[in-house]
């Protein structure tokens, strides 16, 4: 269970693979469960726990998400050959920030410690605006 790295930023990706060699130096494997995301697939994310059955995963709309843009990632422990969710979070959080990512643990308004993102200093307004002039031109 590893997800796709297509769809990442390139310059985001070699921090992926930073961050994950500093996770193993420290004893902790790890496996990217989930990358880019399309607008499409964010908004069905959204759906779920509000007109999808199911618990919320996520607050954010299609376009409002880092995955969107290729720059975050969310990941799973993998424990004796097993993949699971419970894991030294503290200690992944404390390396991702040393490379430079705003770790999903550190968020206000939700808790989400896979999560991993790369902002490069922008808001998600100046993201979309970026993308719309890109579409335009």
């Amino acid at each position: 269970m590893s997800a796709s790295r297509k769809g990442l930023n390139p310059e985001f990706d070699a921090k992926l693979q930073l961050f994950e060699k500093k996770l193993a130096a420290n004893g902790i494997k790890v496996v990217l469960t989930c990358g880019y995301r399309s607008t499409e697939e964010q908004n069905h994310l959204y759906a779920i726990g509000r007109t999808k059955p199911g618990k919320k995963v996520t607050n954010a709309r299609g376009g409002s998400s880092w995955h969107n843009y290729g720059l975050a990632g969310d990941y799973a422990f993998v424990i004796n050959g097993k993949v699971t969710w419970n894991g030294p979070w503290a200690t992944f959080g404390k390396i991702a920030r040393e490379c430079g990512l705003e770790w999903g643990g550190d968020f206000k308004t939700i808790l989400d410690r896979p999560h991993v993102q790369w902002t490069r200093g922008k808001t998600l307004a100046q993201m979309r605006q970026i993308t719309q002039t890109k579409k335009v031109c």
